[in-house]
Formats: C-alpha cells, structure tokens, sequence
C-alpha cells in the first residue's frame, strides 16, 4: 500500500486569509525551544502549556506539522512501509521530511498526545476534475461539539511542480466540514465521509450523487465506535466489505482492497498458527500422561493404587485429547507450508485419543473384577507409549 501523493499546483491562499487562520499560535510555535523539538510528547506539552482551548491547541499542532516538514519527492513514488507508527513520526522529526503519511502520522501523533480523538483517513483525490494516481492520506479530529472536520497538512503545507517542493502555507485544508472535503478527497471506506448518506465512487468521479438512489440513512457515528472497538483482523474484514460495496473503480481502490484482504487472511493465519502451536502443547501433555499410564500399566500397575487414582489417571488424557481434537477440527487454514504437519497432527490426535479410550475401556473393567481376575487380565497384551510431537 503506497501512502503517498502526487501534487499537481495547487491554488495559492491569499496571505492575509493564512495569516488571520494562524495568527493566534504563529509566534510561539515558531518560537519552540529546540529541546522541546525533538519528541510528539514535548511538543504536546509544550502546546498545552502555552495554549487551553481546543481550538487553539490543535491549530497549533496542525501549523507545526505543515510548517515543520517538507514533501519528500525522492520518495514520492516510494511503495517502502515502515515498521510502525513510531517509525513514520521518527522519520518525520529527525529528517524533517516525508510524504503524505508522514504529515499524517505527526499530525495524529500530537493530537493524540493532547487526548482529541484522531484518525488517518486512506484514499484517493480529484482536482480540476482529475483522478490522481497515486493514494492519499489525511486525517480527522472529532471536536468536543461531538462533529469530526477534516484536516490535510500535506496540502497546506506547499505544492510540488517541476518536482521541486515549494512551501506555500495554507489554512484551505484546516478544520474542513466532511461535505467540502468529499469535493476533492475520497476515502477508501465510505465510513470517513461521516455522512449520513454517503457517496459512491462513481458519484465522486461524476462530481454528483445520482438522482433517485435509495435513502441510506448511514449512523456513521455508531458505526465508527464500533469500529474502533473492533481487532485488527476484524477492521480490515469490514473496511474490505465497505471498500467492494462501493465500488471498485480503479487501481487505487483494487490496490486498497486487496491490502485489506491480505490483513484479513494473514492475520487470521498468523491467529490459527498461534492456535495452532497451542494445541500442539497441551497435545504434548496429554501423550506425556497417556505414556506414564501405559508404562504404569506395562508394570501391572505396580506401585498400586485406589481404583479412584487408576481411573483419574486415565481419565484426564483422555479429556484433554478430546479437548483438542475439537480444537483442531474447527481451526481454519494454518497456510500451505504447514498443511503437511497439520494433517499428519491432526491424525496423531485421532490415534492418540482411540488409544486412550481403549485403555479407559481397560481400567473400567480392571477396577470392576475381583483381584484374582485383574492379575489374569495383564496377560491379554502388552501396551507401549506413542511418541511426543
């Protein structure tokens, strides 16, 4: 998944617009001391010390994101991801550089220092009624007034052209209302248009809803807080379900799409195999057990004990093989380079578990005959442990 844009010129904000929108954080956010440059947390702190209203404190994080980082265009066709969130703000503020995701990911890194609730929207975007080709990421704040606004500090920090980065900053992307923001960005899941009707692609590329389409009434807010209460596997399960509701339009889309779904998959493969290996523990511990009874029993059950110890002692690897034998069964895929083992397990557990009913079957006999006939019974057969996997 390529996080990343490509900046056609954008129109330039008047100055006096800009100045007004950043007057009220402008001299102390240029004034940060360097020590308290280097980390999202003092930064945040040192945004709180100096402004108390909502407003002001994210404006204040918003200007330094887009005054403080540059558009990296030698990565601008970059698909390298990095490893985590931590990566992404690091890179940001050591280079002082980075593409979409970057700006994004500071930005959001800082808001969530100073406790707003922020996301980072994935998509793709229009100007002058043209589709980019590359993918894009911006964010969303919901505000105390229980409405989220849209914020891009990529785009208000500059534009590209002649692959050159100019800084130009600009407030056109601050704090905008969801509706205006859908006229150039589009989310990949229709959940980040925060409407209650939202638009498809086809409607984005067409620059209009179609007339007469059914009433969706979309309680995106509901829906949200279930979202983010969701795993991972099961955010990406349902982005991916939203994502083909849509409508898949283009290769931005298809790329999003398939990325989901490969979330989905491999993390749930990466879950089974986790299941995996603990059942293949507590498969262990009940052929240890089942081994020490059968050696118990190979030795006519000498040391003796009460026939109640005698049947426990059987009884509890038989409960455990029955256990995972259940477990197994309803496992989902483990990938291809683990079927072989997983078949030949899933076999053993079967052997095992017939194995241990049948020396149930034993000791519940055993323990119902006099002690004359028990001692004739050990000479029907001799019995020999199975092997640990």
């Amino acid at each position: 998944m390529k996080y990343i844009i490509y900046f056609l010129l954008l129109p330039i904000v008047a100055f006096s617009q800009v100045q007004n929108t950043y007057l009220p954080v402008e001299k102390l956010m240029r004034s940060i001391p360097e020590k308290q440059n280097k980390s999202v947390q003092d930064i945040a702190k040192y945004i709180q010390a100096n402004f108390k209203s909502e407003e002001l404190q994210i404006k204040a994080a918003y200007f330094y994101v887009a005054t403080n980082i540059s558009y990296d265009i030698a990565h601008n066709f970059s698909t390298e991801l990095l490893s985590s969130d931590e990566d992404f703000v690091t890179k940001a503020l050591t280079s002082k550089k980075g593409v979409c995701i970057h700006y994004a990911k500071l930005f959001k890194a800082i808001a969530d220092d100073l406790k707003y609730p922020c996301e980072i929207i994935t998509g793709y975007t229009k100007q002058n009624n043209q589709i980019a080709k590359l993918s894009h990421a911006w964010c969303a704040i919901k505000f105390k007034d229980n409405n989220w606004y849209i914020f891009d500090p990529t785009w208000d920090s500059g534009y590209v052209n002649n692959g050159k980065f100019t800084r130009n900053l600009g407030a056109k992307y601050y704090k905008q209302l969801p509706a205006a923001s859908l006229r150039t960005h589009m989310p990949f899941d229709y959940l980040w248009q925060f409407s209650k009707e939202p638009i498809s692609n086809q409607e984005f590329y067409n620059g209009k809803t179609f007339e007469g389409k059914p009433k969706m009434n979309f309680n995106y807010q509901k829906e949200i807080d279930k979202y983010l209460k969701l795993s991972l596997i099961d955010q990406a399960f349902e982005t991916s379900e939203r994502i083909e509701k849509n409508g898949i339009l283009n290769n931005l889309i298809l790329e999003e799409y398939t990325f989901k779904k490969n979330v989905f998959s491999v993390t749930q493969q990466n879950t089974n195999i986790k299941k995996l290996n603990e059942i293949v523990e507590e498969y262990n511990v009940a052929i240890i057990l089942l081994n020490d009874f059968i050696i118990y029993r190979n030795k006519e059950f000498t040391p003796s004990y009460s026939d109640g110890v005698l049947l426990e002692m059987i009884k509890t690897p038989q409960e455990q093989l029955e256990k995972v034998k259940k477990e197994i069964f309803v496992l989902g895929t483990v990938g291809k380079e683990n079927a072989a083992n997983f078949i030949s397990l899933k076999a053993s557990i079967v052997d095992a578990e017939k194995q241990a009913q049948e020396q149930a079957i034993f000791v519940k006999e055993y323990v119902s005959k006099s002690k004359k006939d028990r001692k004739k019974m050990f000479r029907k057969s001799t019995w020999f442990g199975i092997p640990v996997k």
